[in-house]
């Protein structure tokens, strides 16, 4: 009798959708840019599938980008969606009935699942296998956020992967963030945090000066929000850029007595704009061993996080403004990507915490299956837990991949096709 009450309720919402116009559906089309949205608006009901069909949107994705270096290859640039999946129905007698992870496209109606927090594909030493292939219609999904994934295109217009390598560091891009209006415009943050920006129709990056040459600005994060491109340094100094023009304005000045960290993120949520500032060990930590006799200096706590501050984006006043509480909203900060999430899409009571990843002193290298590198602050309490092999609260809205959605519990790896 449960089951079918929860199908009379699922055709009940399908209805209310199914009875749109060709006209609205049209317009709904014209707004998708990736064949993973394609397939969502395919995911709704029958009608919606049926409409989507004969009918191709166009795709801007995946974009060619030409490279920094001249002497470098292009890149070919594409979203990775950042979704929280469920099952359709609860399933009562498990820890966790959602999944956070990142969705990027590595074939024709084949996508490969990363790290939410990184650019890593993840790697399962010992779970299960994911079933052959995966139906939408089977699973409820939320995108939450989106970050982009560059990729080398060869001599023979194929996509490679990206290599990081291949480039020194001071013309690497090190994230990029788009904004898609009449032109599609594209900021990058490269090197030791300059920027660089590209519209639709250019031959080539445009440089942005940010200051003298002997006083730089080297910039820590970049976002598009509210249409429009911000990028932060670490003392908290907050710029708006202009793709057009390529001029910057300051909207925050400098501030150190806020902003004290050395890694900044910016975070967009509930219509405002975060700054999340991570406070690390600059130094080595000295002990005395006592079986050795001697003291001993402990290179690996450099970096390690020592705390966090939140600060909210006060437009009036042109300042950031310290919080103590981020309400029930859940914060994801990388160096890949930036993105909050309402506690109860995670299935929480509560939320006001902040994950990250750099527990161990260095960013951009979480471990391939999520955890040893990864860690949550509370706001609450100002208490920062680092993740470990176990699975708990913290880790299993990530690891490992629920029961409803594998079909066994041994696989070295998985991709996902749809």
């Amino acid at each position: 009798m449960t089951i079918s009450h929860e199908t009379e309720k699922h055709d009940e919402e399908e209805g209310q959708w199914k009875n749109l116009t060709n006209d609205i559906l049209a317009l709904i089309l014209k707004r998708l840019n990736t064949k993973a949205d394609l397939c969502r608006f395919r995911s709704i009901c029958k009608s919606w599938r049926f409409f989507a069909t004969p009918i191709q949107p166009h795709l801007i994705f995946p974009l060619t980008l030409p490279p920094l270096n001249p002497n470098s290859r292009p890149f070919s640039l594409s979203p990775t969606l950042i979704y929280i999946i469920s099952p359709q129905f609860t399933h009562h007698n498990l820890i966790n009935n959602v999944w956070l992870t990142k969705v990027s496209e590595t074939g024709e109606n084949k996508w490969g699942l990363l790290n939410p927090l990184t650019k890593h594909k993840m790697y399962f030493s010992s779970s299960g296998v994911f079933k052959e292939r995966i139906d939408l219609l089977d699973f409820r999904n939320l995108e939450v956020g989106r970050s982009y994934r560059l990729q080398l295109i060869n001599d023979h217009g194929d996509e490679d992967t990206f290599d990081f390598e291949e480039f020194s560091s001071s013309i690497s891009l090190r994230k990029v963030v788009v904004r898609i209006g009449e032109e599609i415009s594209v900021l990058g943050l490269y090197g030791y945090g300059q920027i660089a920006v590209w519209n639709s129709g250019d031959k080539n990056w445009k440089i942005i000066e940010t200051g003298k040459k002997e006083k730089k600005n080297e910039f820590d994060d970049v976002i598009c929000f509210d249409e429009k491109f911000y990028a932060v340094d670490r003392t908290g100094r907050l710029v708006m850029i202009n793709p057009a023009s390529r001029e910057l304005v300051e909207v925050v000045g400098t501030s150190t007595a806020e902003c004290s960290g050395q890694y900044t993120y910016l975070v967009e949520s509930n219509f405002r704009l975060y700054l999340v500032n991570k406070i690390v060990n600059p130094m080595p930590t000295n002990y005395y061993d006592d079986e050795e006799e001697e003291w001993v200096v402990d290179k690996s706590s450099v970096g390690k996080p020592l705390g966090f501050n939140v600060l909210m984006l006060n437009k009036k006043e042109k300042c950031w403004e310290r919080v103590s509480s981020i309400g029930n909203n859940v914060f994801f900060v990388s160096r890949d990507a930036t993105f909050s999430v309402c506690a109860k899409d995670l299935g929480w009571s509560k939320g006001n915490c902040v994950y990250f990843e750099g527990v161990t002193g260095y960013d951009d290298e979480a471990d391939m299956s999520f955890g040893l590198n990864a860690g949550v602050y509370t706001l609450e309490d100002g208490a920062i837990l680092a993740f470990d092999s176990s699975v708990d609260r913290w880790t299993g809205i990530f690891w490992p991949p629920s029961r409803w959605f594998v079909e066994n519990m041994e696989y070295p790896e998985c991709e996902m096709l749809g």
